[in-house]
């Protein structure tokens, strides 16, 4: 069996965010080092990691995956087929893409895909876990 891997839509931040904030990061703890204020440095390192933090929405034929990626080192929350309880299908929170809200017992993940995308994430769905409840949001 082929190895599928589909990978939802993440807003990323434009490159000039990223710079600006690192900037500004950068800047606040040389102030408040200059000042003796060492209170604030952790902030401004916190500010300046998160401008290299980055999330990927990915599933796959073992399940679905947030993977958090920190300077290119990926750190996976994997919840498998066999534990996800039910998808239903949004298509007007992302229009025109389609939103599926994807449920391990009473935890919830939002996933945005193409139109094309979700329903091959849904015929995946069926395939390694026929027991899967598949529904629509109401209103969709």
């Amino acid at each position: 069996m082929e190895s599928v891997e589909i990978r939802g839509i993440q807003k990323e931040r434009k490159l000039w965010v990223k710079l600006l904030a690192a900037l500004l990061a950068v800047l606040l703890m040389a102030y408040e080092l200059s000042r003796g204020q060492l209170l604030y440095v952790p902030i401004g390192l916190l500010v300046l990691l998160a401008c290299f933090f980055r999330r990927e929405h990915l599933v796959s034929q073992e399940g679905v995956d947030l993977c958090h990626l920190l300077f290119g080192l990926p750190s996976h929350s994997l919840w498998t087929w066999e534990e996800i309880t039910s998808i239903h299908v949004d298509r007007k929170r992302a229009m025109p893409n389609v939103a599926l809200h994807i449920r391990r017992g009473a935890a919830v993940r939002l996933f945005v895909f193409t139109p094309g995308d979700a329903q091959a994430v849904l015929d995946l769905a069926k395939q390694r876990n026929p027991a899967i409840q598949l529904g629509r949001m109401a209103g969709s």
